[in-house]
């Protein structure tokens, strides 16, 4: 583990658990509000707000375009805004990539719920579809933008929609019924996620749906005829388990699938962009849509 690693691991659990009860949740949701747009960021790329489906999304198009586009769906928990740990993920992709990202922010629970997410999602793809004019589309999510991510492409796989050309999943929340017996037993050593806040937020998405429909946990699908998924975890995240297991089954039911974890990484620590095992992690998607892999 790197000293950056180490360090970045410790200032989170001397942080507030923002998990640790549905209490808690609640608390945290009333006071959190989406951060504007870094200046840095606003340095790098031509920035476009528009409503889409009754939600804003946000585009993000770099001075010097590549050509290639990238949907990114922001993490947490479903009940939580996008952070500026996000736009430091989407910063590090942009930097590296040159890819035109759109950002979709979905409404979030208690007031809105996954039945709402995928057709917006839906709508966003399409709407990238249009403007990309036969470029290599790409989709990317941290967290519980992982697991709507999923539920998208095997919406569009049930569909007969084509595939994005590659799934980029940074700890990926793909079973909301956090039944994995293998989680407690991460719970101990994880800085950041505790089980009865996390069961509370999927309850919420769900909305009426069962925890384990593949809407709401997609890993509880088929995953044939999926597009390549790449997913990057961390070895002290709670959601671990439930990754290896979505990896094996994937791979039994023959999509491409690749996962790479870092062993003392927290949950999404590519956002930490200055440690050696982010910058890996996001050196590896970077060859992946610049054709080099």
């Amino acid at each position: 583990m790197s000293l950056s690693m180490r360090l970045a691991g410790l200032a989170l659990r001397a942080a507030p658990r923002a998990f640790r009860t549905p209490e808690v949740v609640r608390r945290t949701a009333a006071r959190r509000r989406r951060p504007s747009v870094p200046l840095t960021l606003r340095r790098l790329c031509r920035v476009r707000e528009e409503v889409v489906a009754g939600f804003p999304v946000m585009t993000l198009t770099p001075r010097k375009p590549s050509g290639r586009e990238l949907i990114y769906l922001h993490g947490g928990a479903y009940v939580f805004p996008l952070r500026e740990a996000h736009w430091w993920i989407i910063t590090a992709l942009i930097r590296r990539t040159g890819a035109t990202v759109t950002v979709p922010l979905y409404g979030l629970a208690p007031w809105h719920s996954v039945a709402e997410a995928l057709p917006f999602v839906e709508a966003v793809h399409q709407a990238v579809a249009r403007r990309a004019a036969g470029a290599r589309v790409f989709l990317a999510g941290d967290s519980a933008g992982g697991g709507l991510a999923l539920a998208h492409v095997i919406d569009r796989r049930n569909r007969s929609e084509s595939q994005p050309q590659a799934v980029f999943l940074f700890a990926p929340w793909v079973d909301c019924t956090m039944s994995n017996p293998g989680i407690p037993v991460l719970e101990r050593r994880d800085p950041m996620l505790d089980i009865p806040g996390l069961v509370y937020c999927a309850q919420l998405w769900a909305r009426g749906l069962p925890l384990d429909s593949w809407q709401v946990s997609p890993i509880n699908d088929t995953l044939a005829g999926l597009a390549p998924v790449y997913l990057f975890q961390g070895g002290r995240d709670l959601l671990l388990p439930d990754a290896e297991r979505f990896a094996v089954k994937a791979a039994a039911a023959s999509s491409p699938v690749e996962l790479q974890v870092a062993p003392d990484g927290f949950h999404v620590y590519v956002a930490a962009t200055f440690t050696p095992e982010a910058r890996a992690a996001l050196d590896g998607v970077a060859r992946v849509v610049n054709g080099v892999e």
